[in-house]
């Protein structure tokens, strides 16, 4: 019994030795680093990248023009082997500083190049006169040629917004495909409002309304036929059925400004 339980004690010996002695190995190993997630901040869309960079240079203005016909154009770039292949870029954002020199009510165009370029199968299309500088490219920017608009050595020459539209909304009802709205192609740049309200500190409830109205009148118009203000409250189901109208912004709304 006394070398049985001698070898017992042993074994239990051993054994916690060797439970023991992981734990503190384990207690002596570096920690693993720990990992996390890339924030969002560290990743891009490098073609979006591009595309920002790209839409805000403004190249030299083409002052001349080769003179041919349509036919003749669409020829030509047959004859040089020009197509869908030879694209350099095939998505752009329509977000050029000569537009937003005068106006920015809307965002920026994400315009699938790549995607108009297979649709239609023909430069010519968009890219219809190239510069008379031998050296230039036959597919040149639209800026290039549209700028601002109404110059006084060139007033043949639609502006870049004006060129835009013209040529994307009149593309789009002829093939009967593609938006032809504002919000169809842009979303509204909706303005900072702080930087547009006039407004004391703490003011009253009615003198913020009278600041939107400032600038939102018709929309204040409008509201004033809407059944949210022409609402005189549930009458048929007052107490004692007695048809009270106690609520509602055309009665007693105590924000009835």
């Amino acid at each position: 019994m006394t070398r049985t339980g001698s070898g017992v004690r042993l074994i239990v010996m051993v054994a916690l030795a060797g439970i023991f002695g992981c734990s503190a190995a384990l207690a002596a190993a570096p920690a693993p680093a720990a990992t996390t997630a890339p924030a969002e901040t560290d990743w891009f869309a490098p073609d979006q990248e591009a595309a920002k960079r790209r839409s805000q240079e403004v190249v030299p203005f083409v002052e001349a023009v080769m003179d041919e016909c349509r036919l003749c154009r669409q020829q030509r770039l047959r004859d040089k082997g020009l197509g869908v292949n030879d694209q350099s870029e095939s998505y752009f954002l329509l977000d050029s500083p000569i537009i937003r020199k005068t106006e920015d009510h809307y965002g920026p165009v994400r315009f699938m190049h790549a995607k108009h370029a297979s649709e239609t199968k023909d430069c010519a299309l968009c890219h219809h006169y190239r510069p008379l500088d031998a050296s230039a490219s036959e597919t040149t920017r639209c800026s290039a040629c549209h700028q601002q608009p109404f110059q006084k050595d060139h007033p043949e020459r639609l502006g870049l917004k004006a060129a835009y539209h013209q040529q994307c909304m009149g593309c789009h009802q002829k093939m009967n495909k593609g938006p032809v709205d504002c919000a169809g192609c842009h979303r509204k740049n909706v303005p900072d409002h702080k930087d547009l309200i006039q407004l004391a500190d703490n003011p009253e409830p009615s003198q913020v309304t009278a600041e939107c109205l400032r600038c939102h009148r018709p929309a204040g118009e409008d509201m004033l036929k809407s059944a949210h203000w022409l609402w005189k409250g549930p009458s048929s189901y007052t107490l004692e059925h007695r048809k009270e109208v106690q609520l509602g912004k055309a009665t007693l709304a105590t924000n009835n400004f």
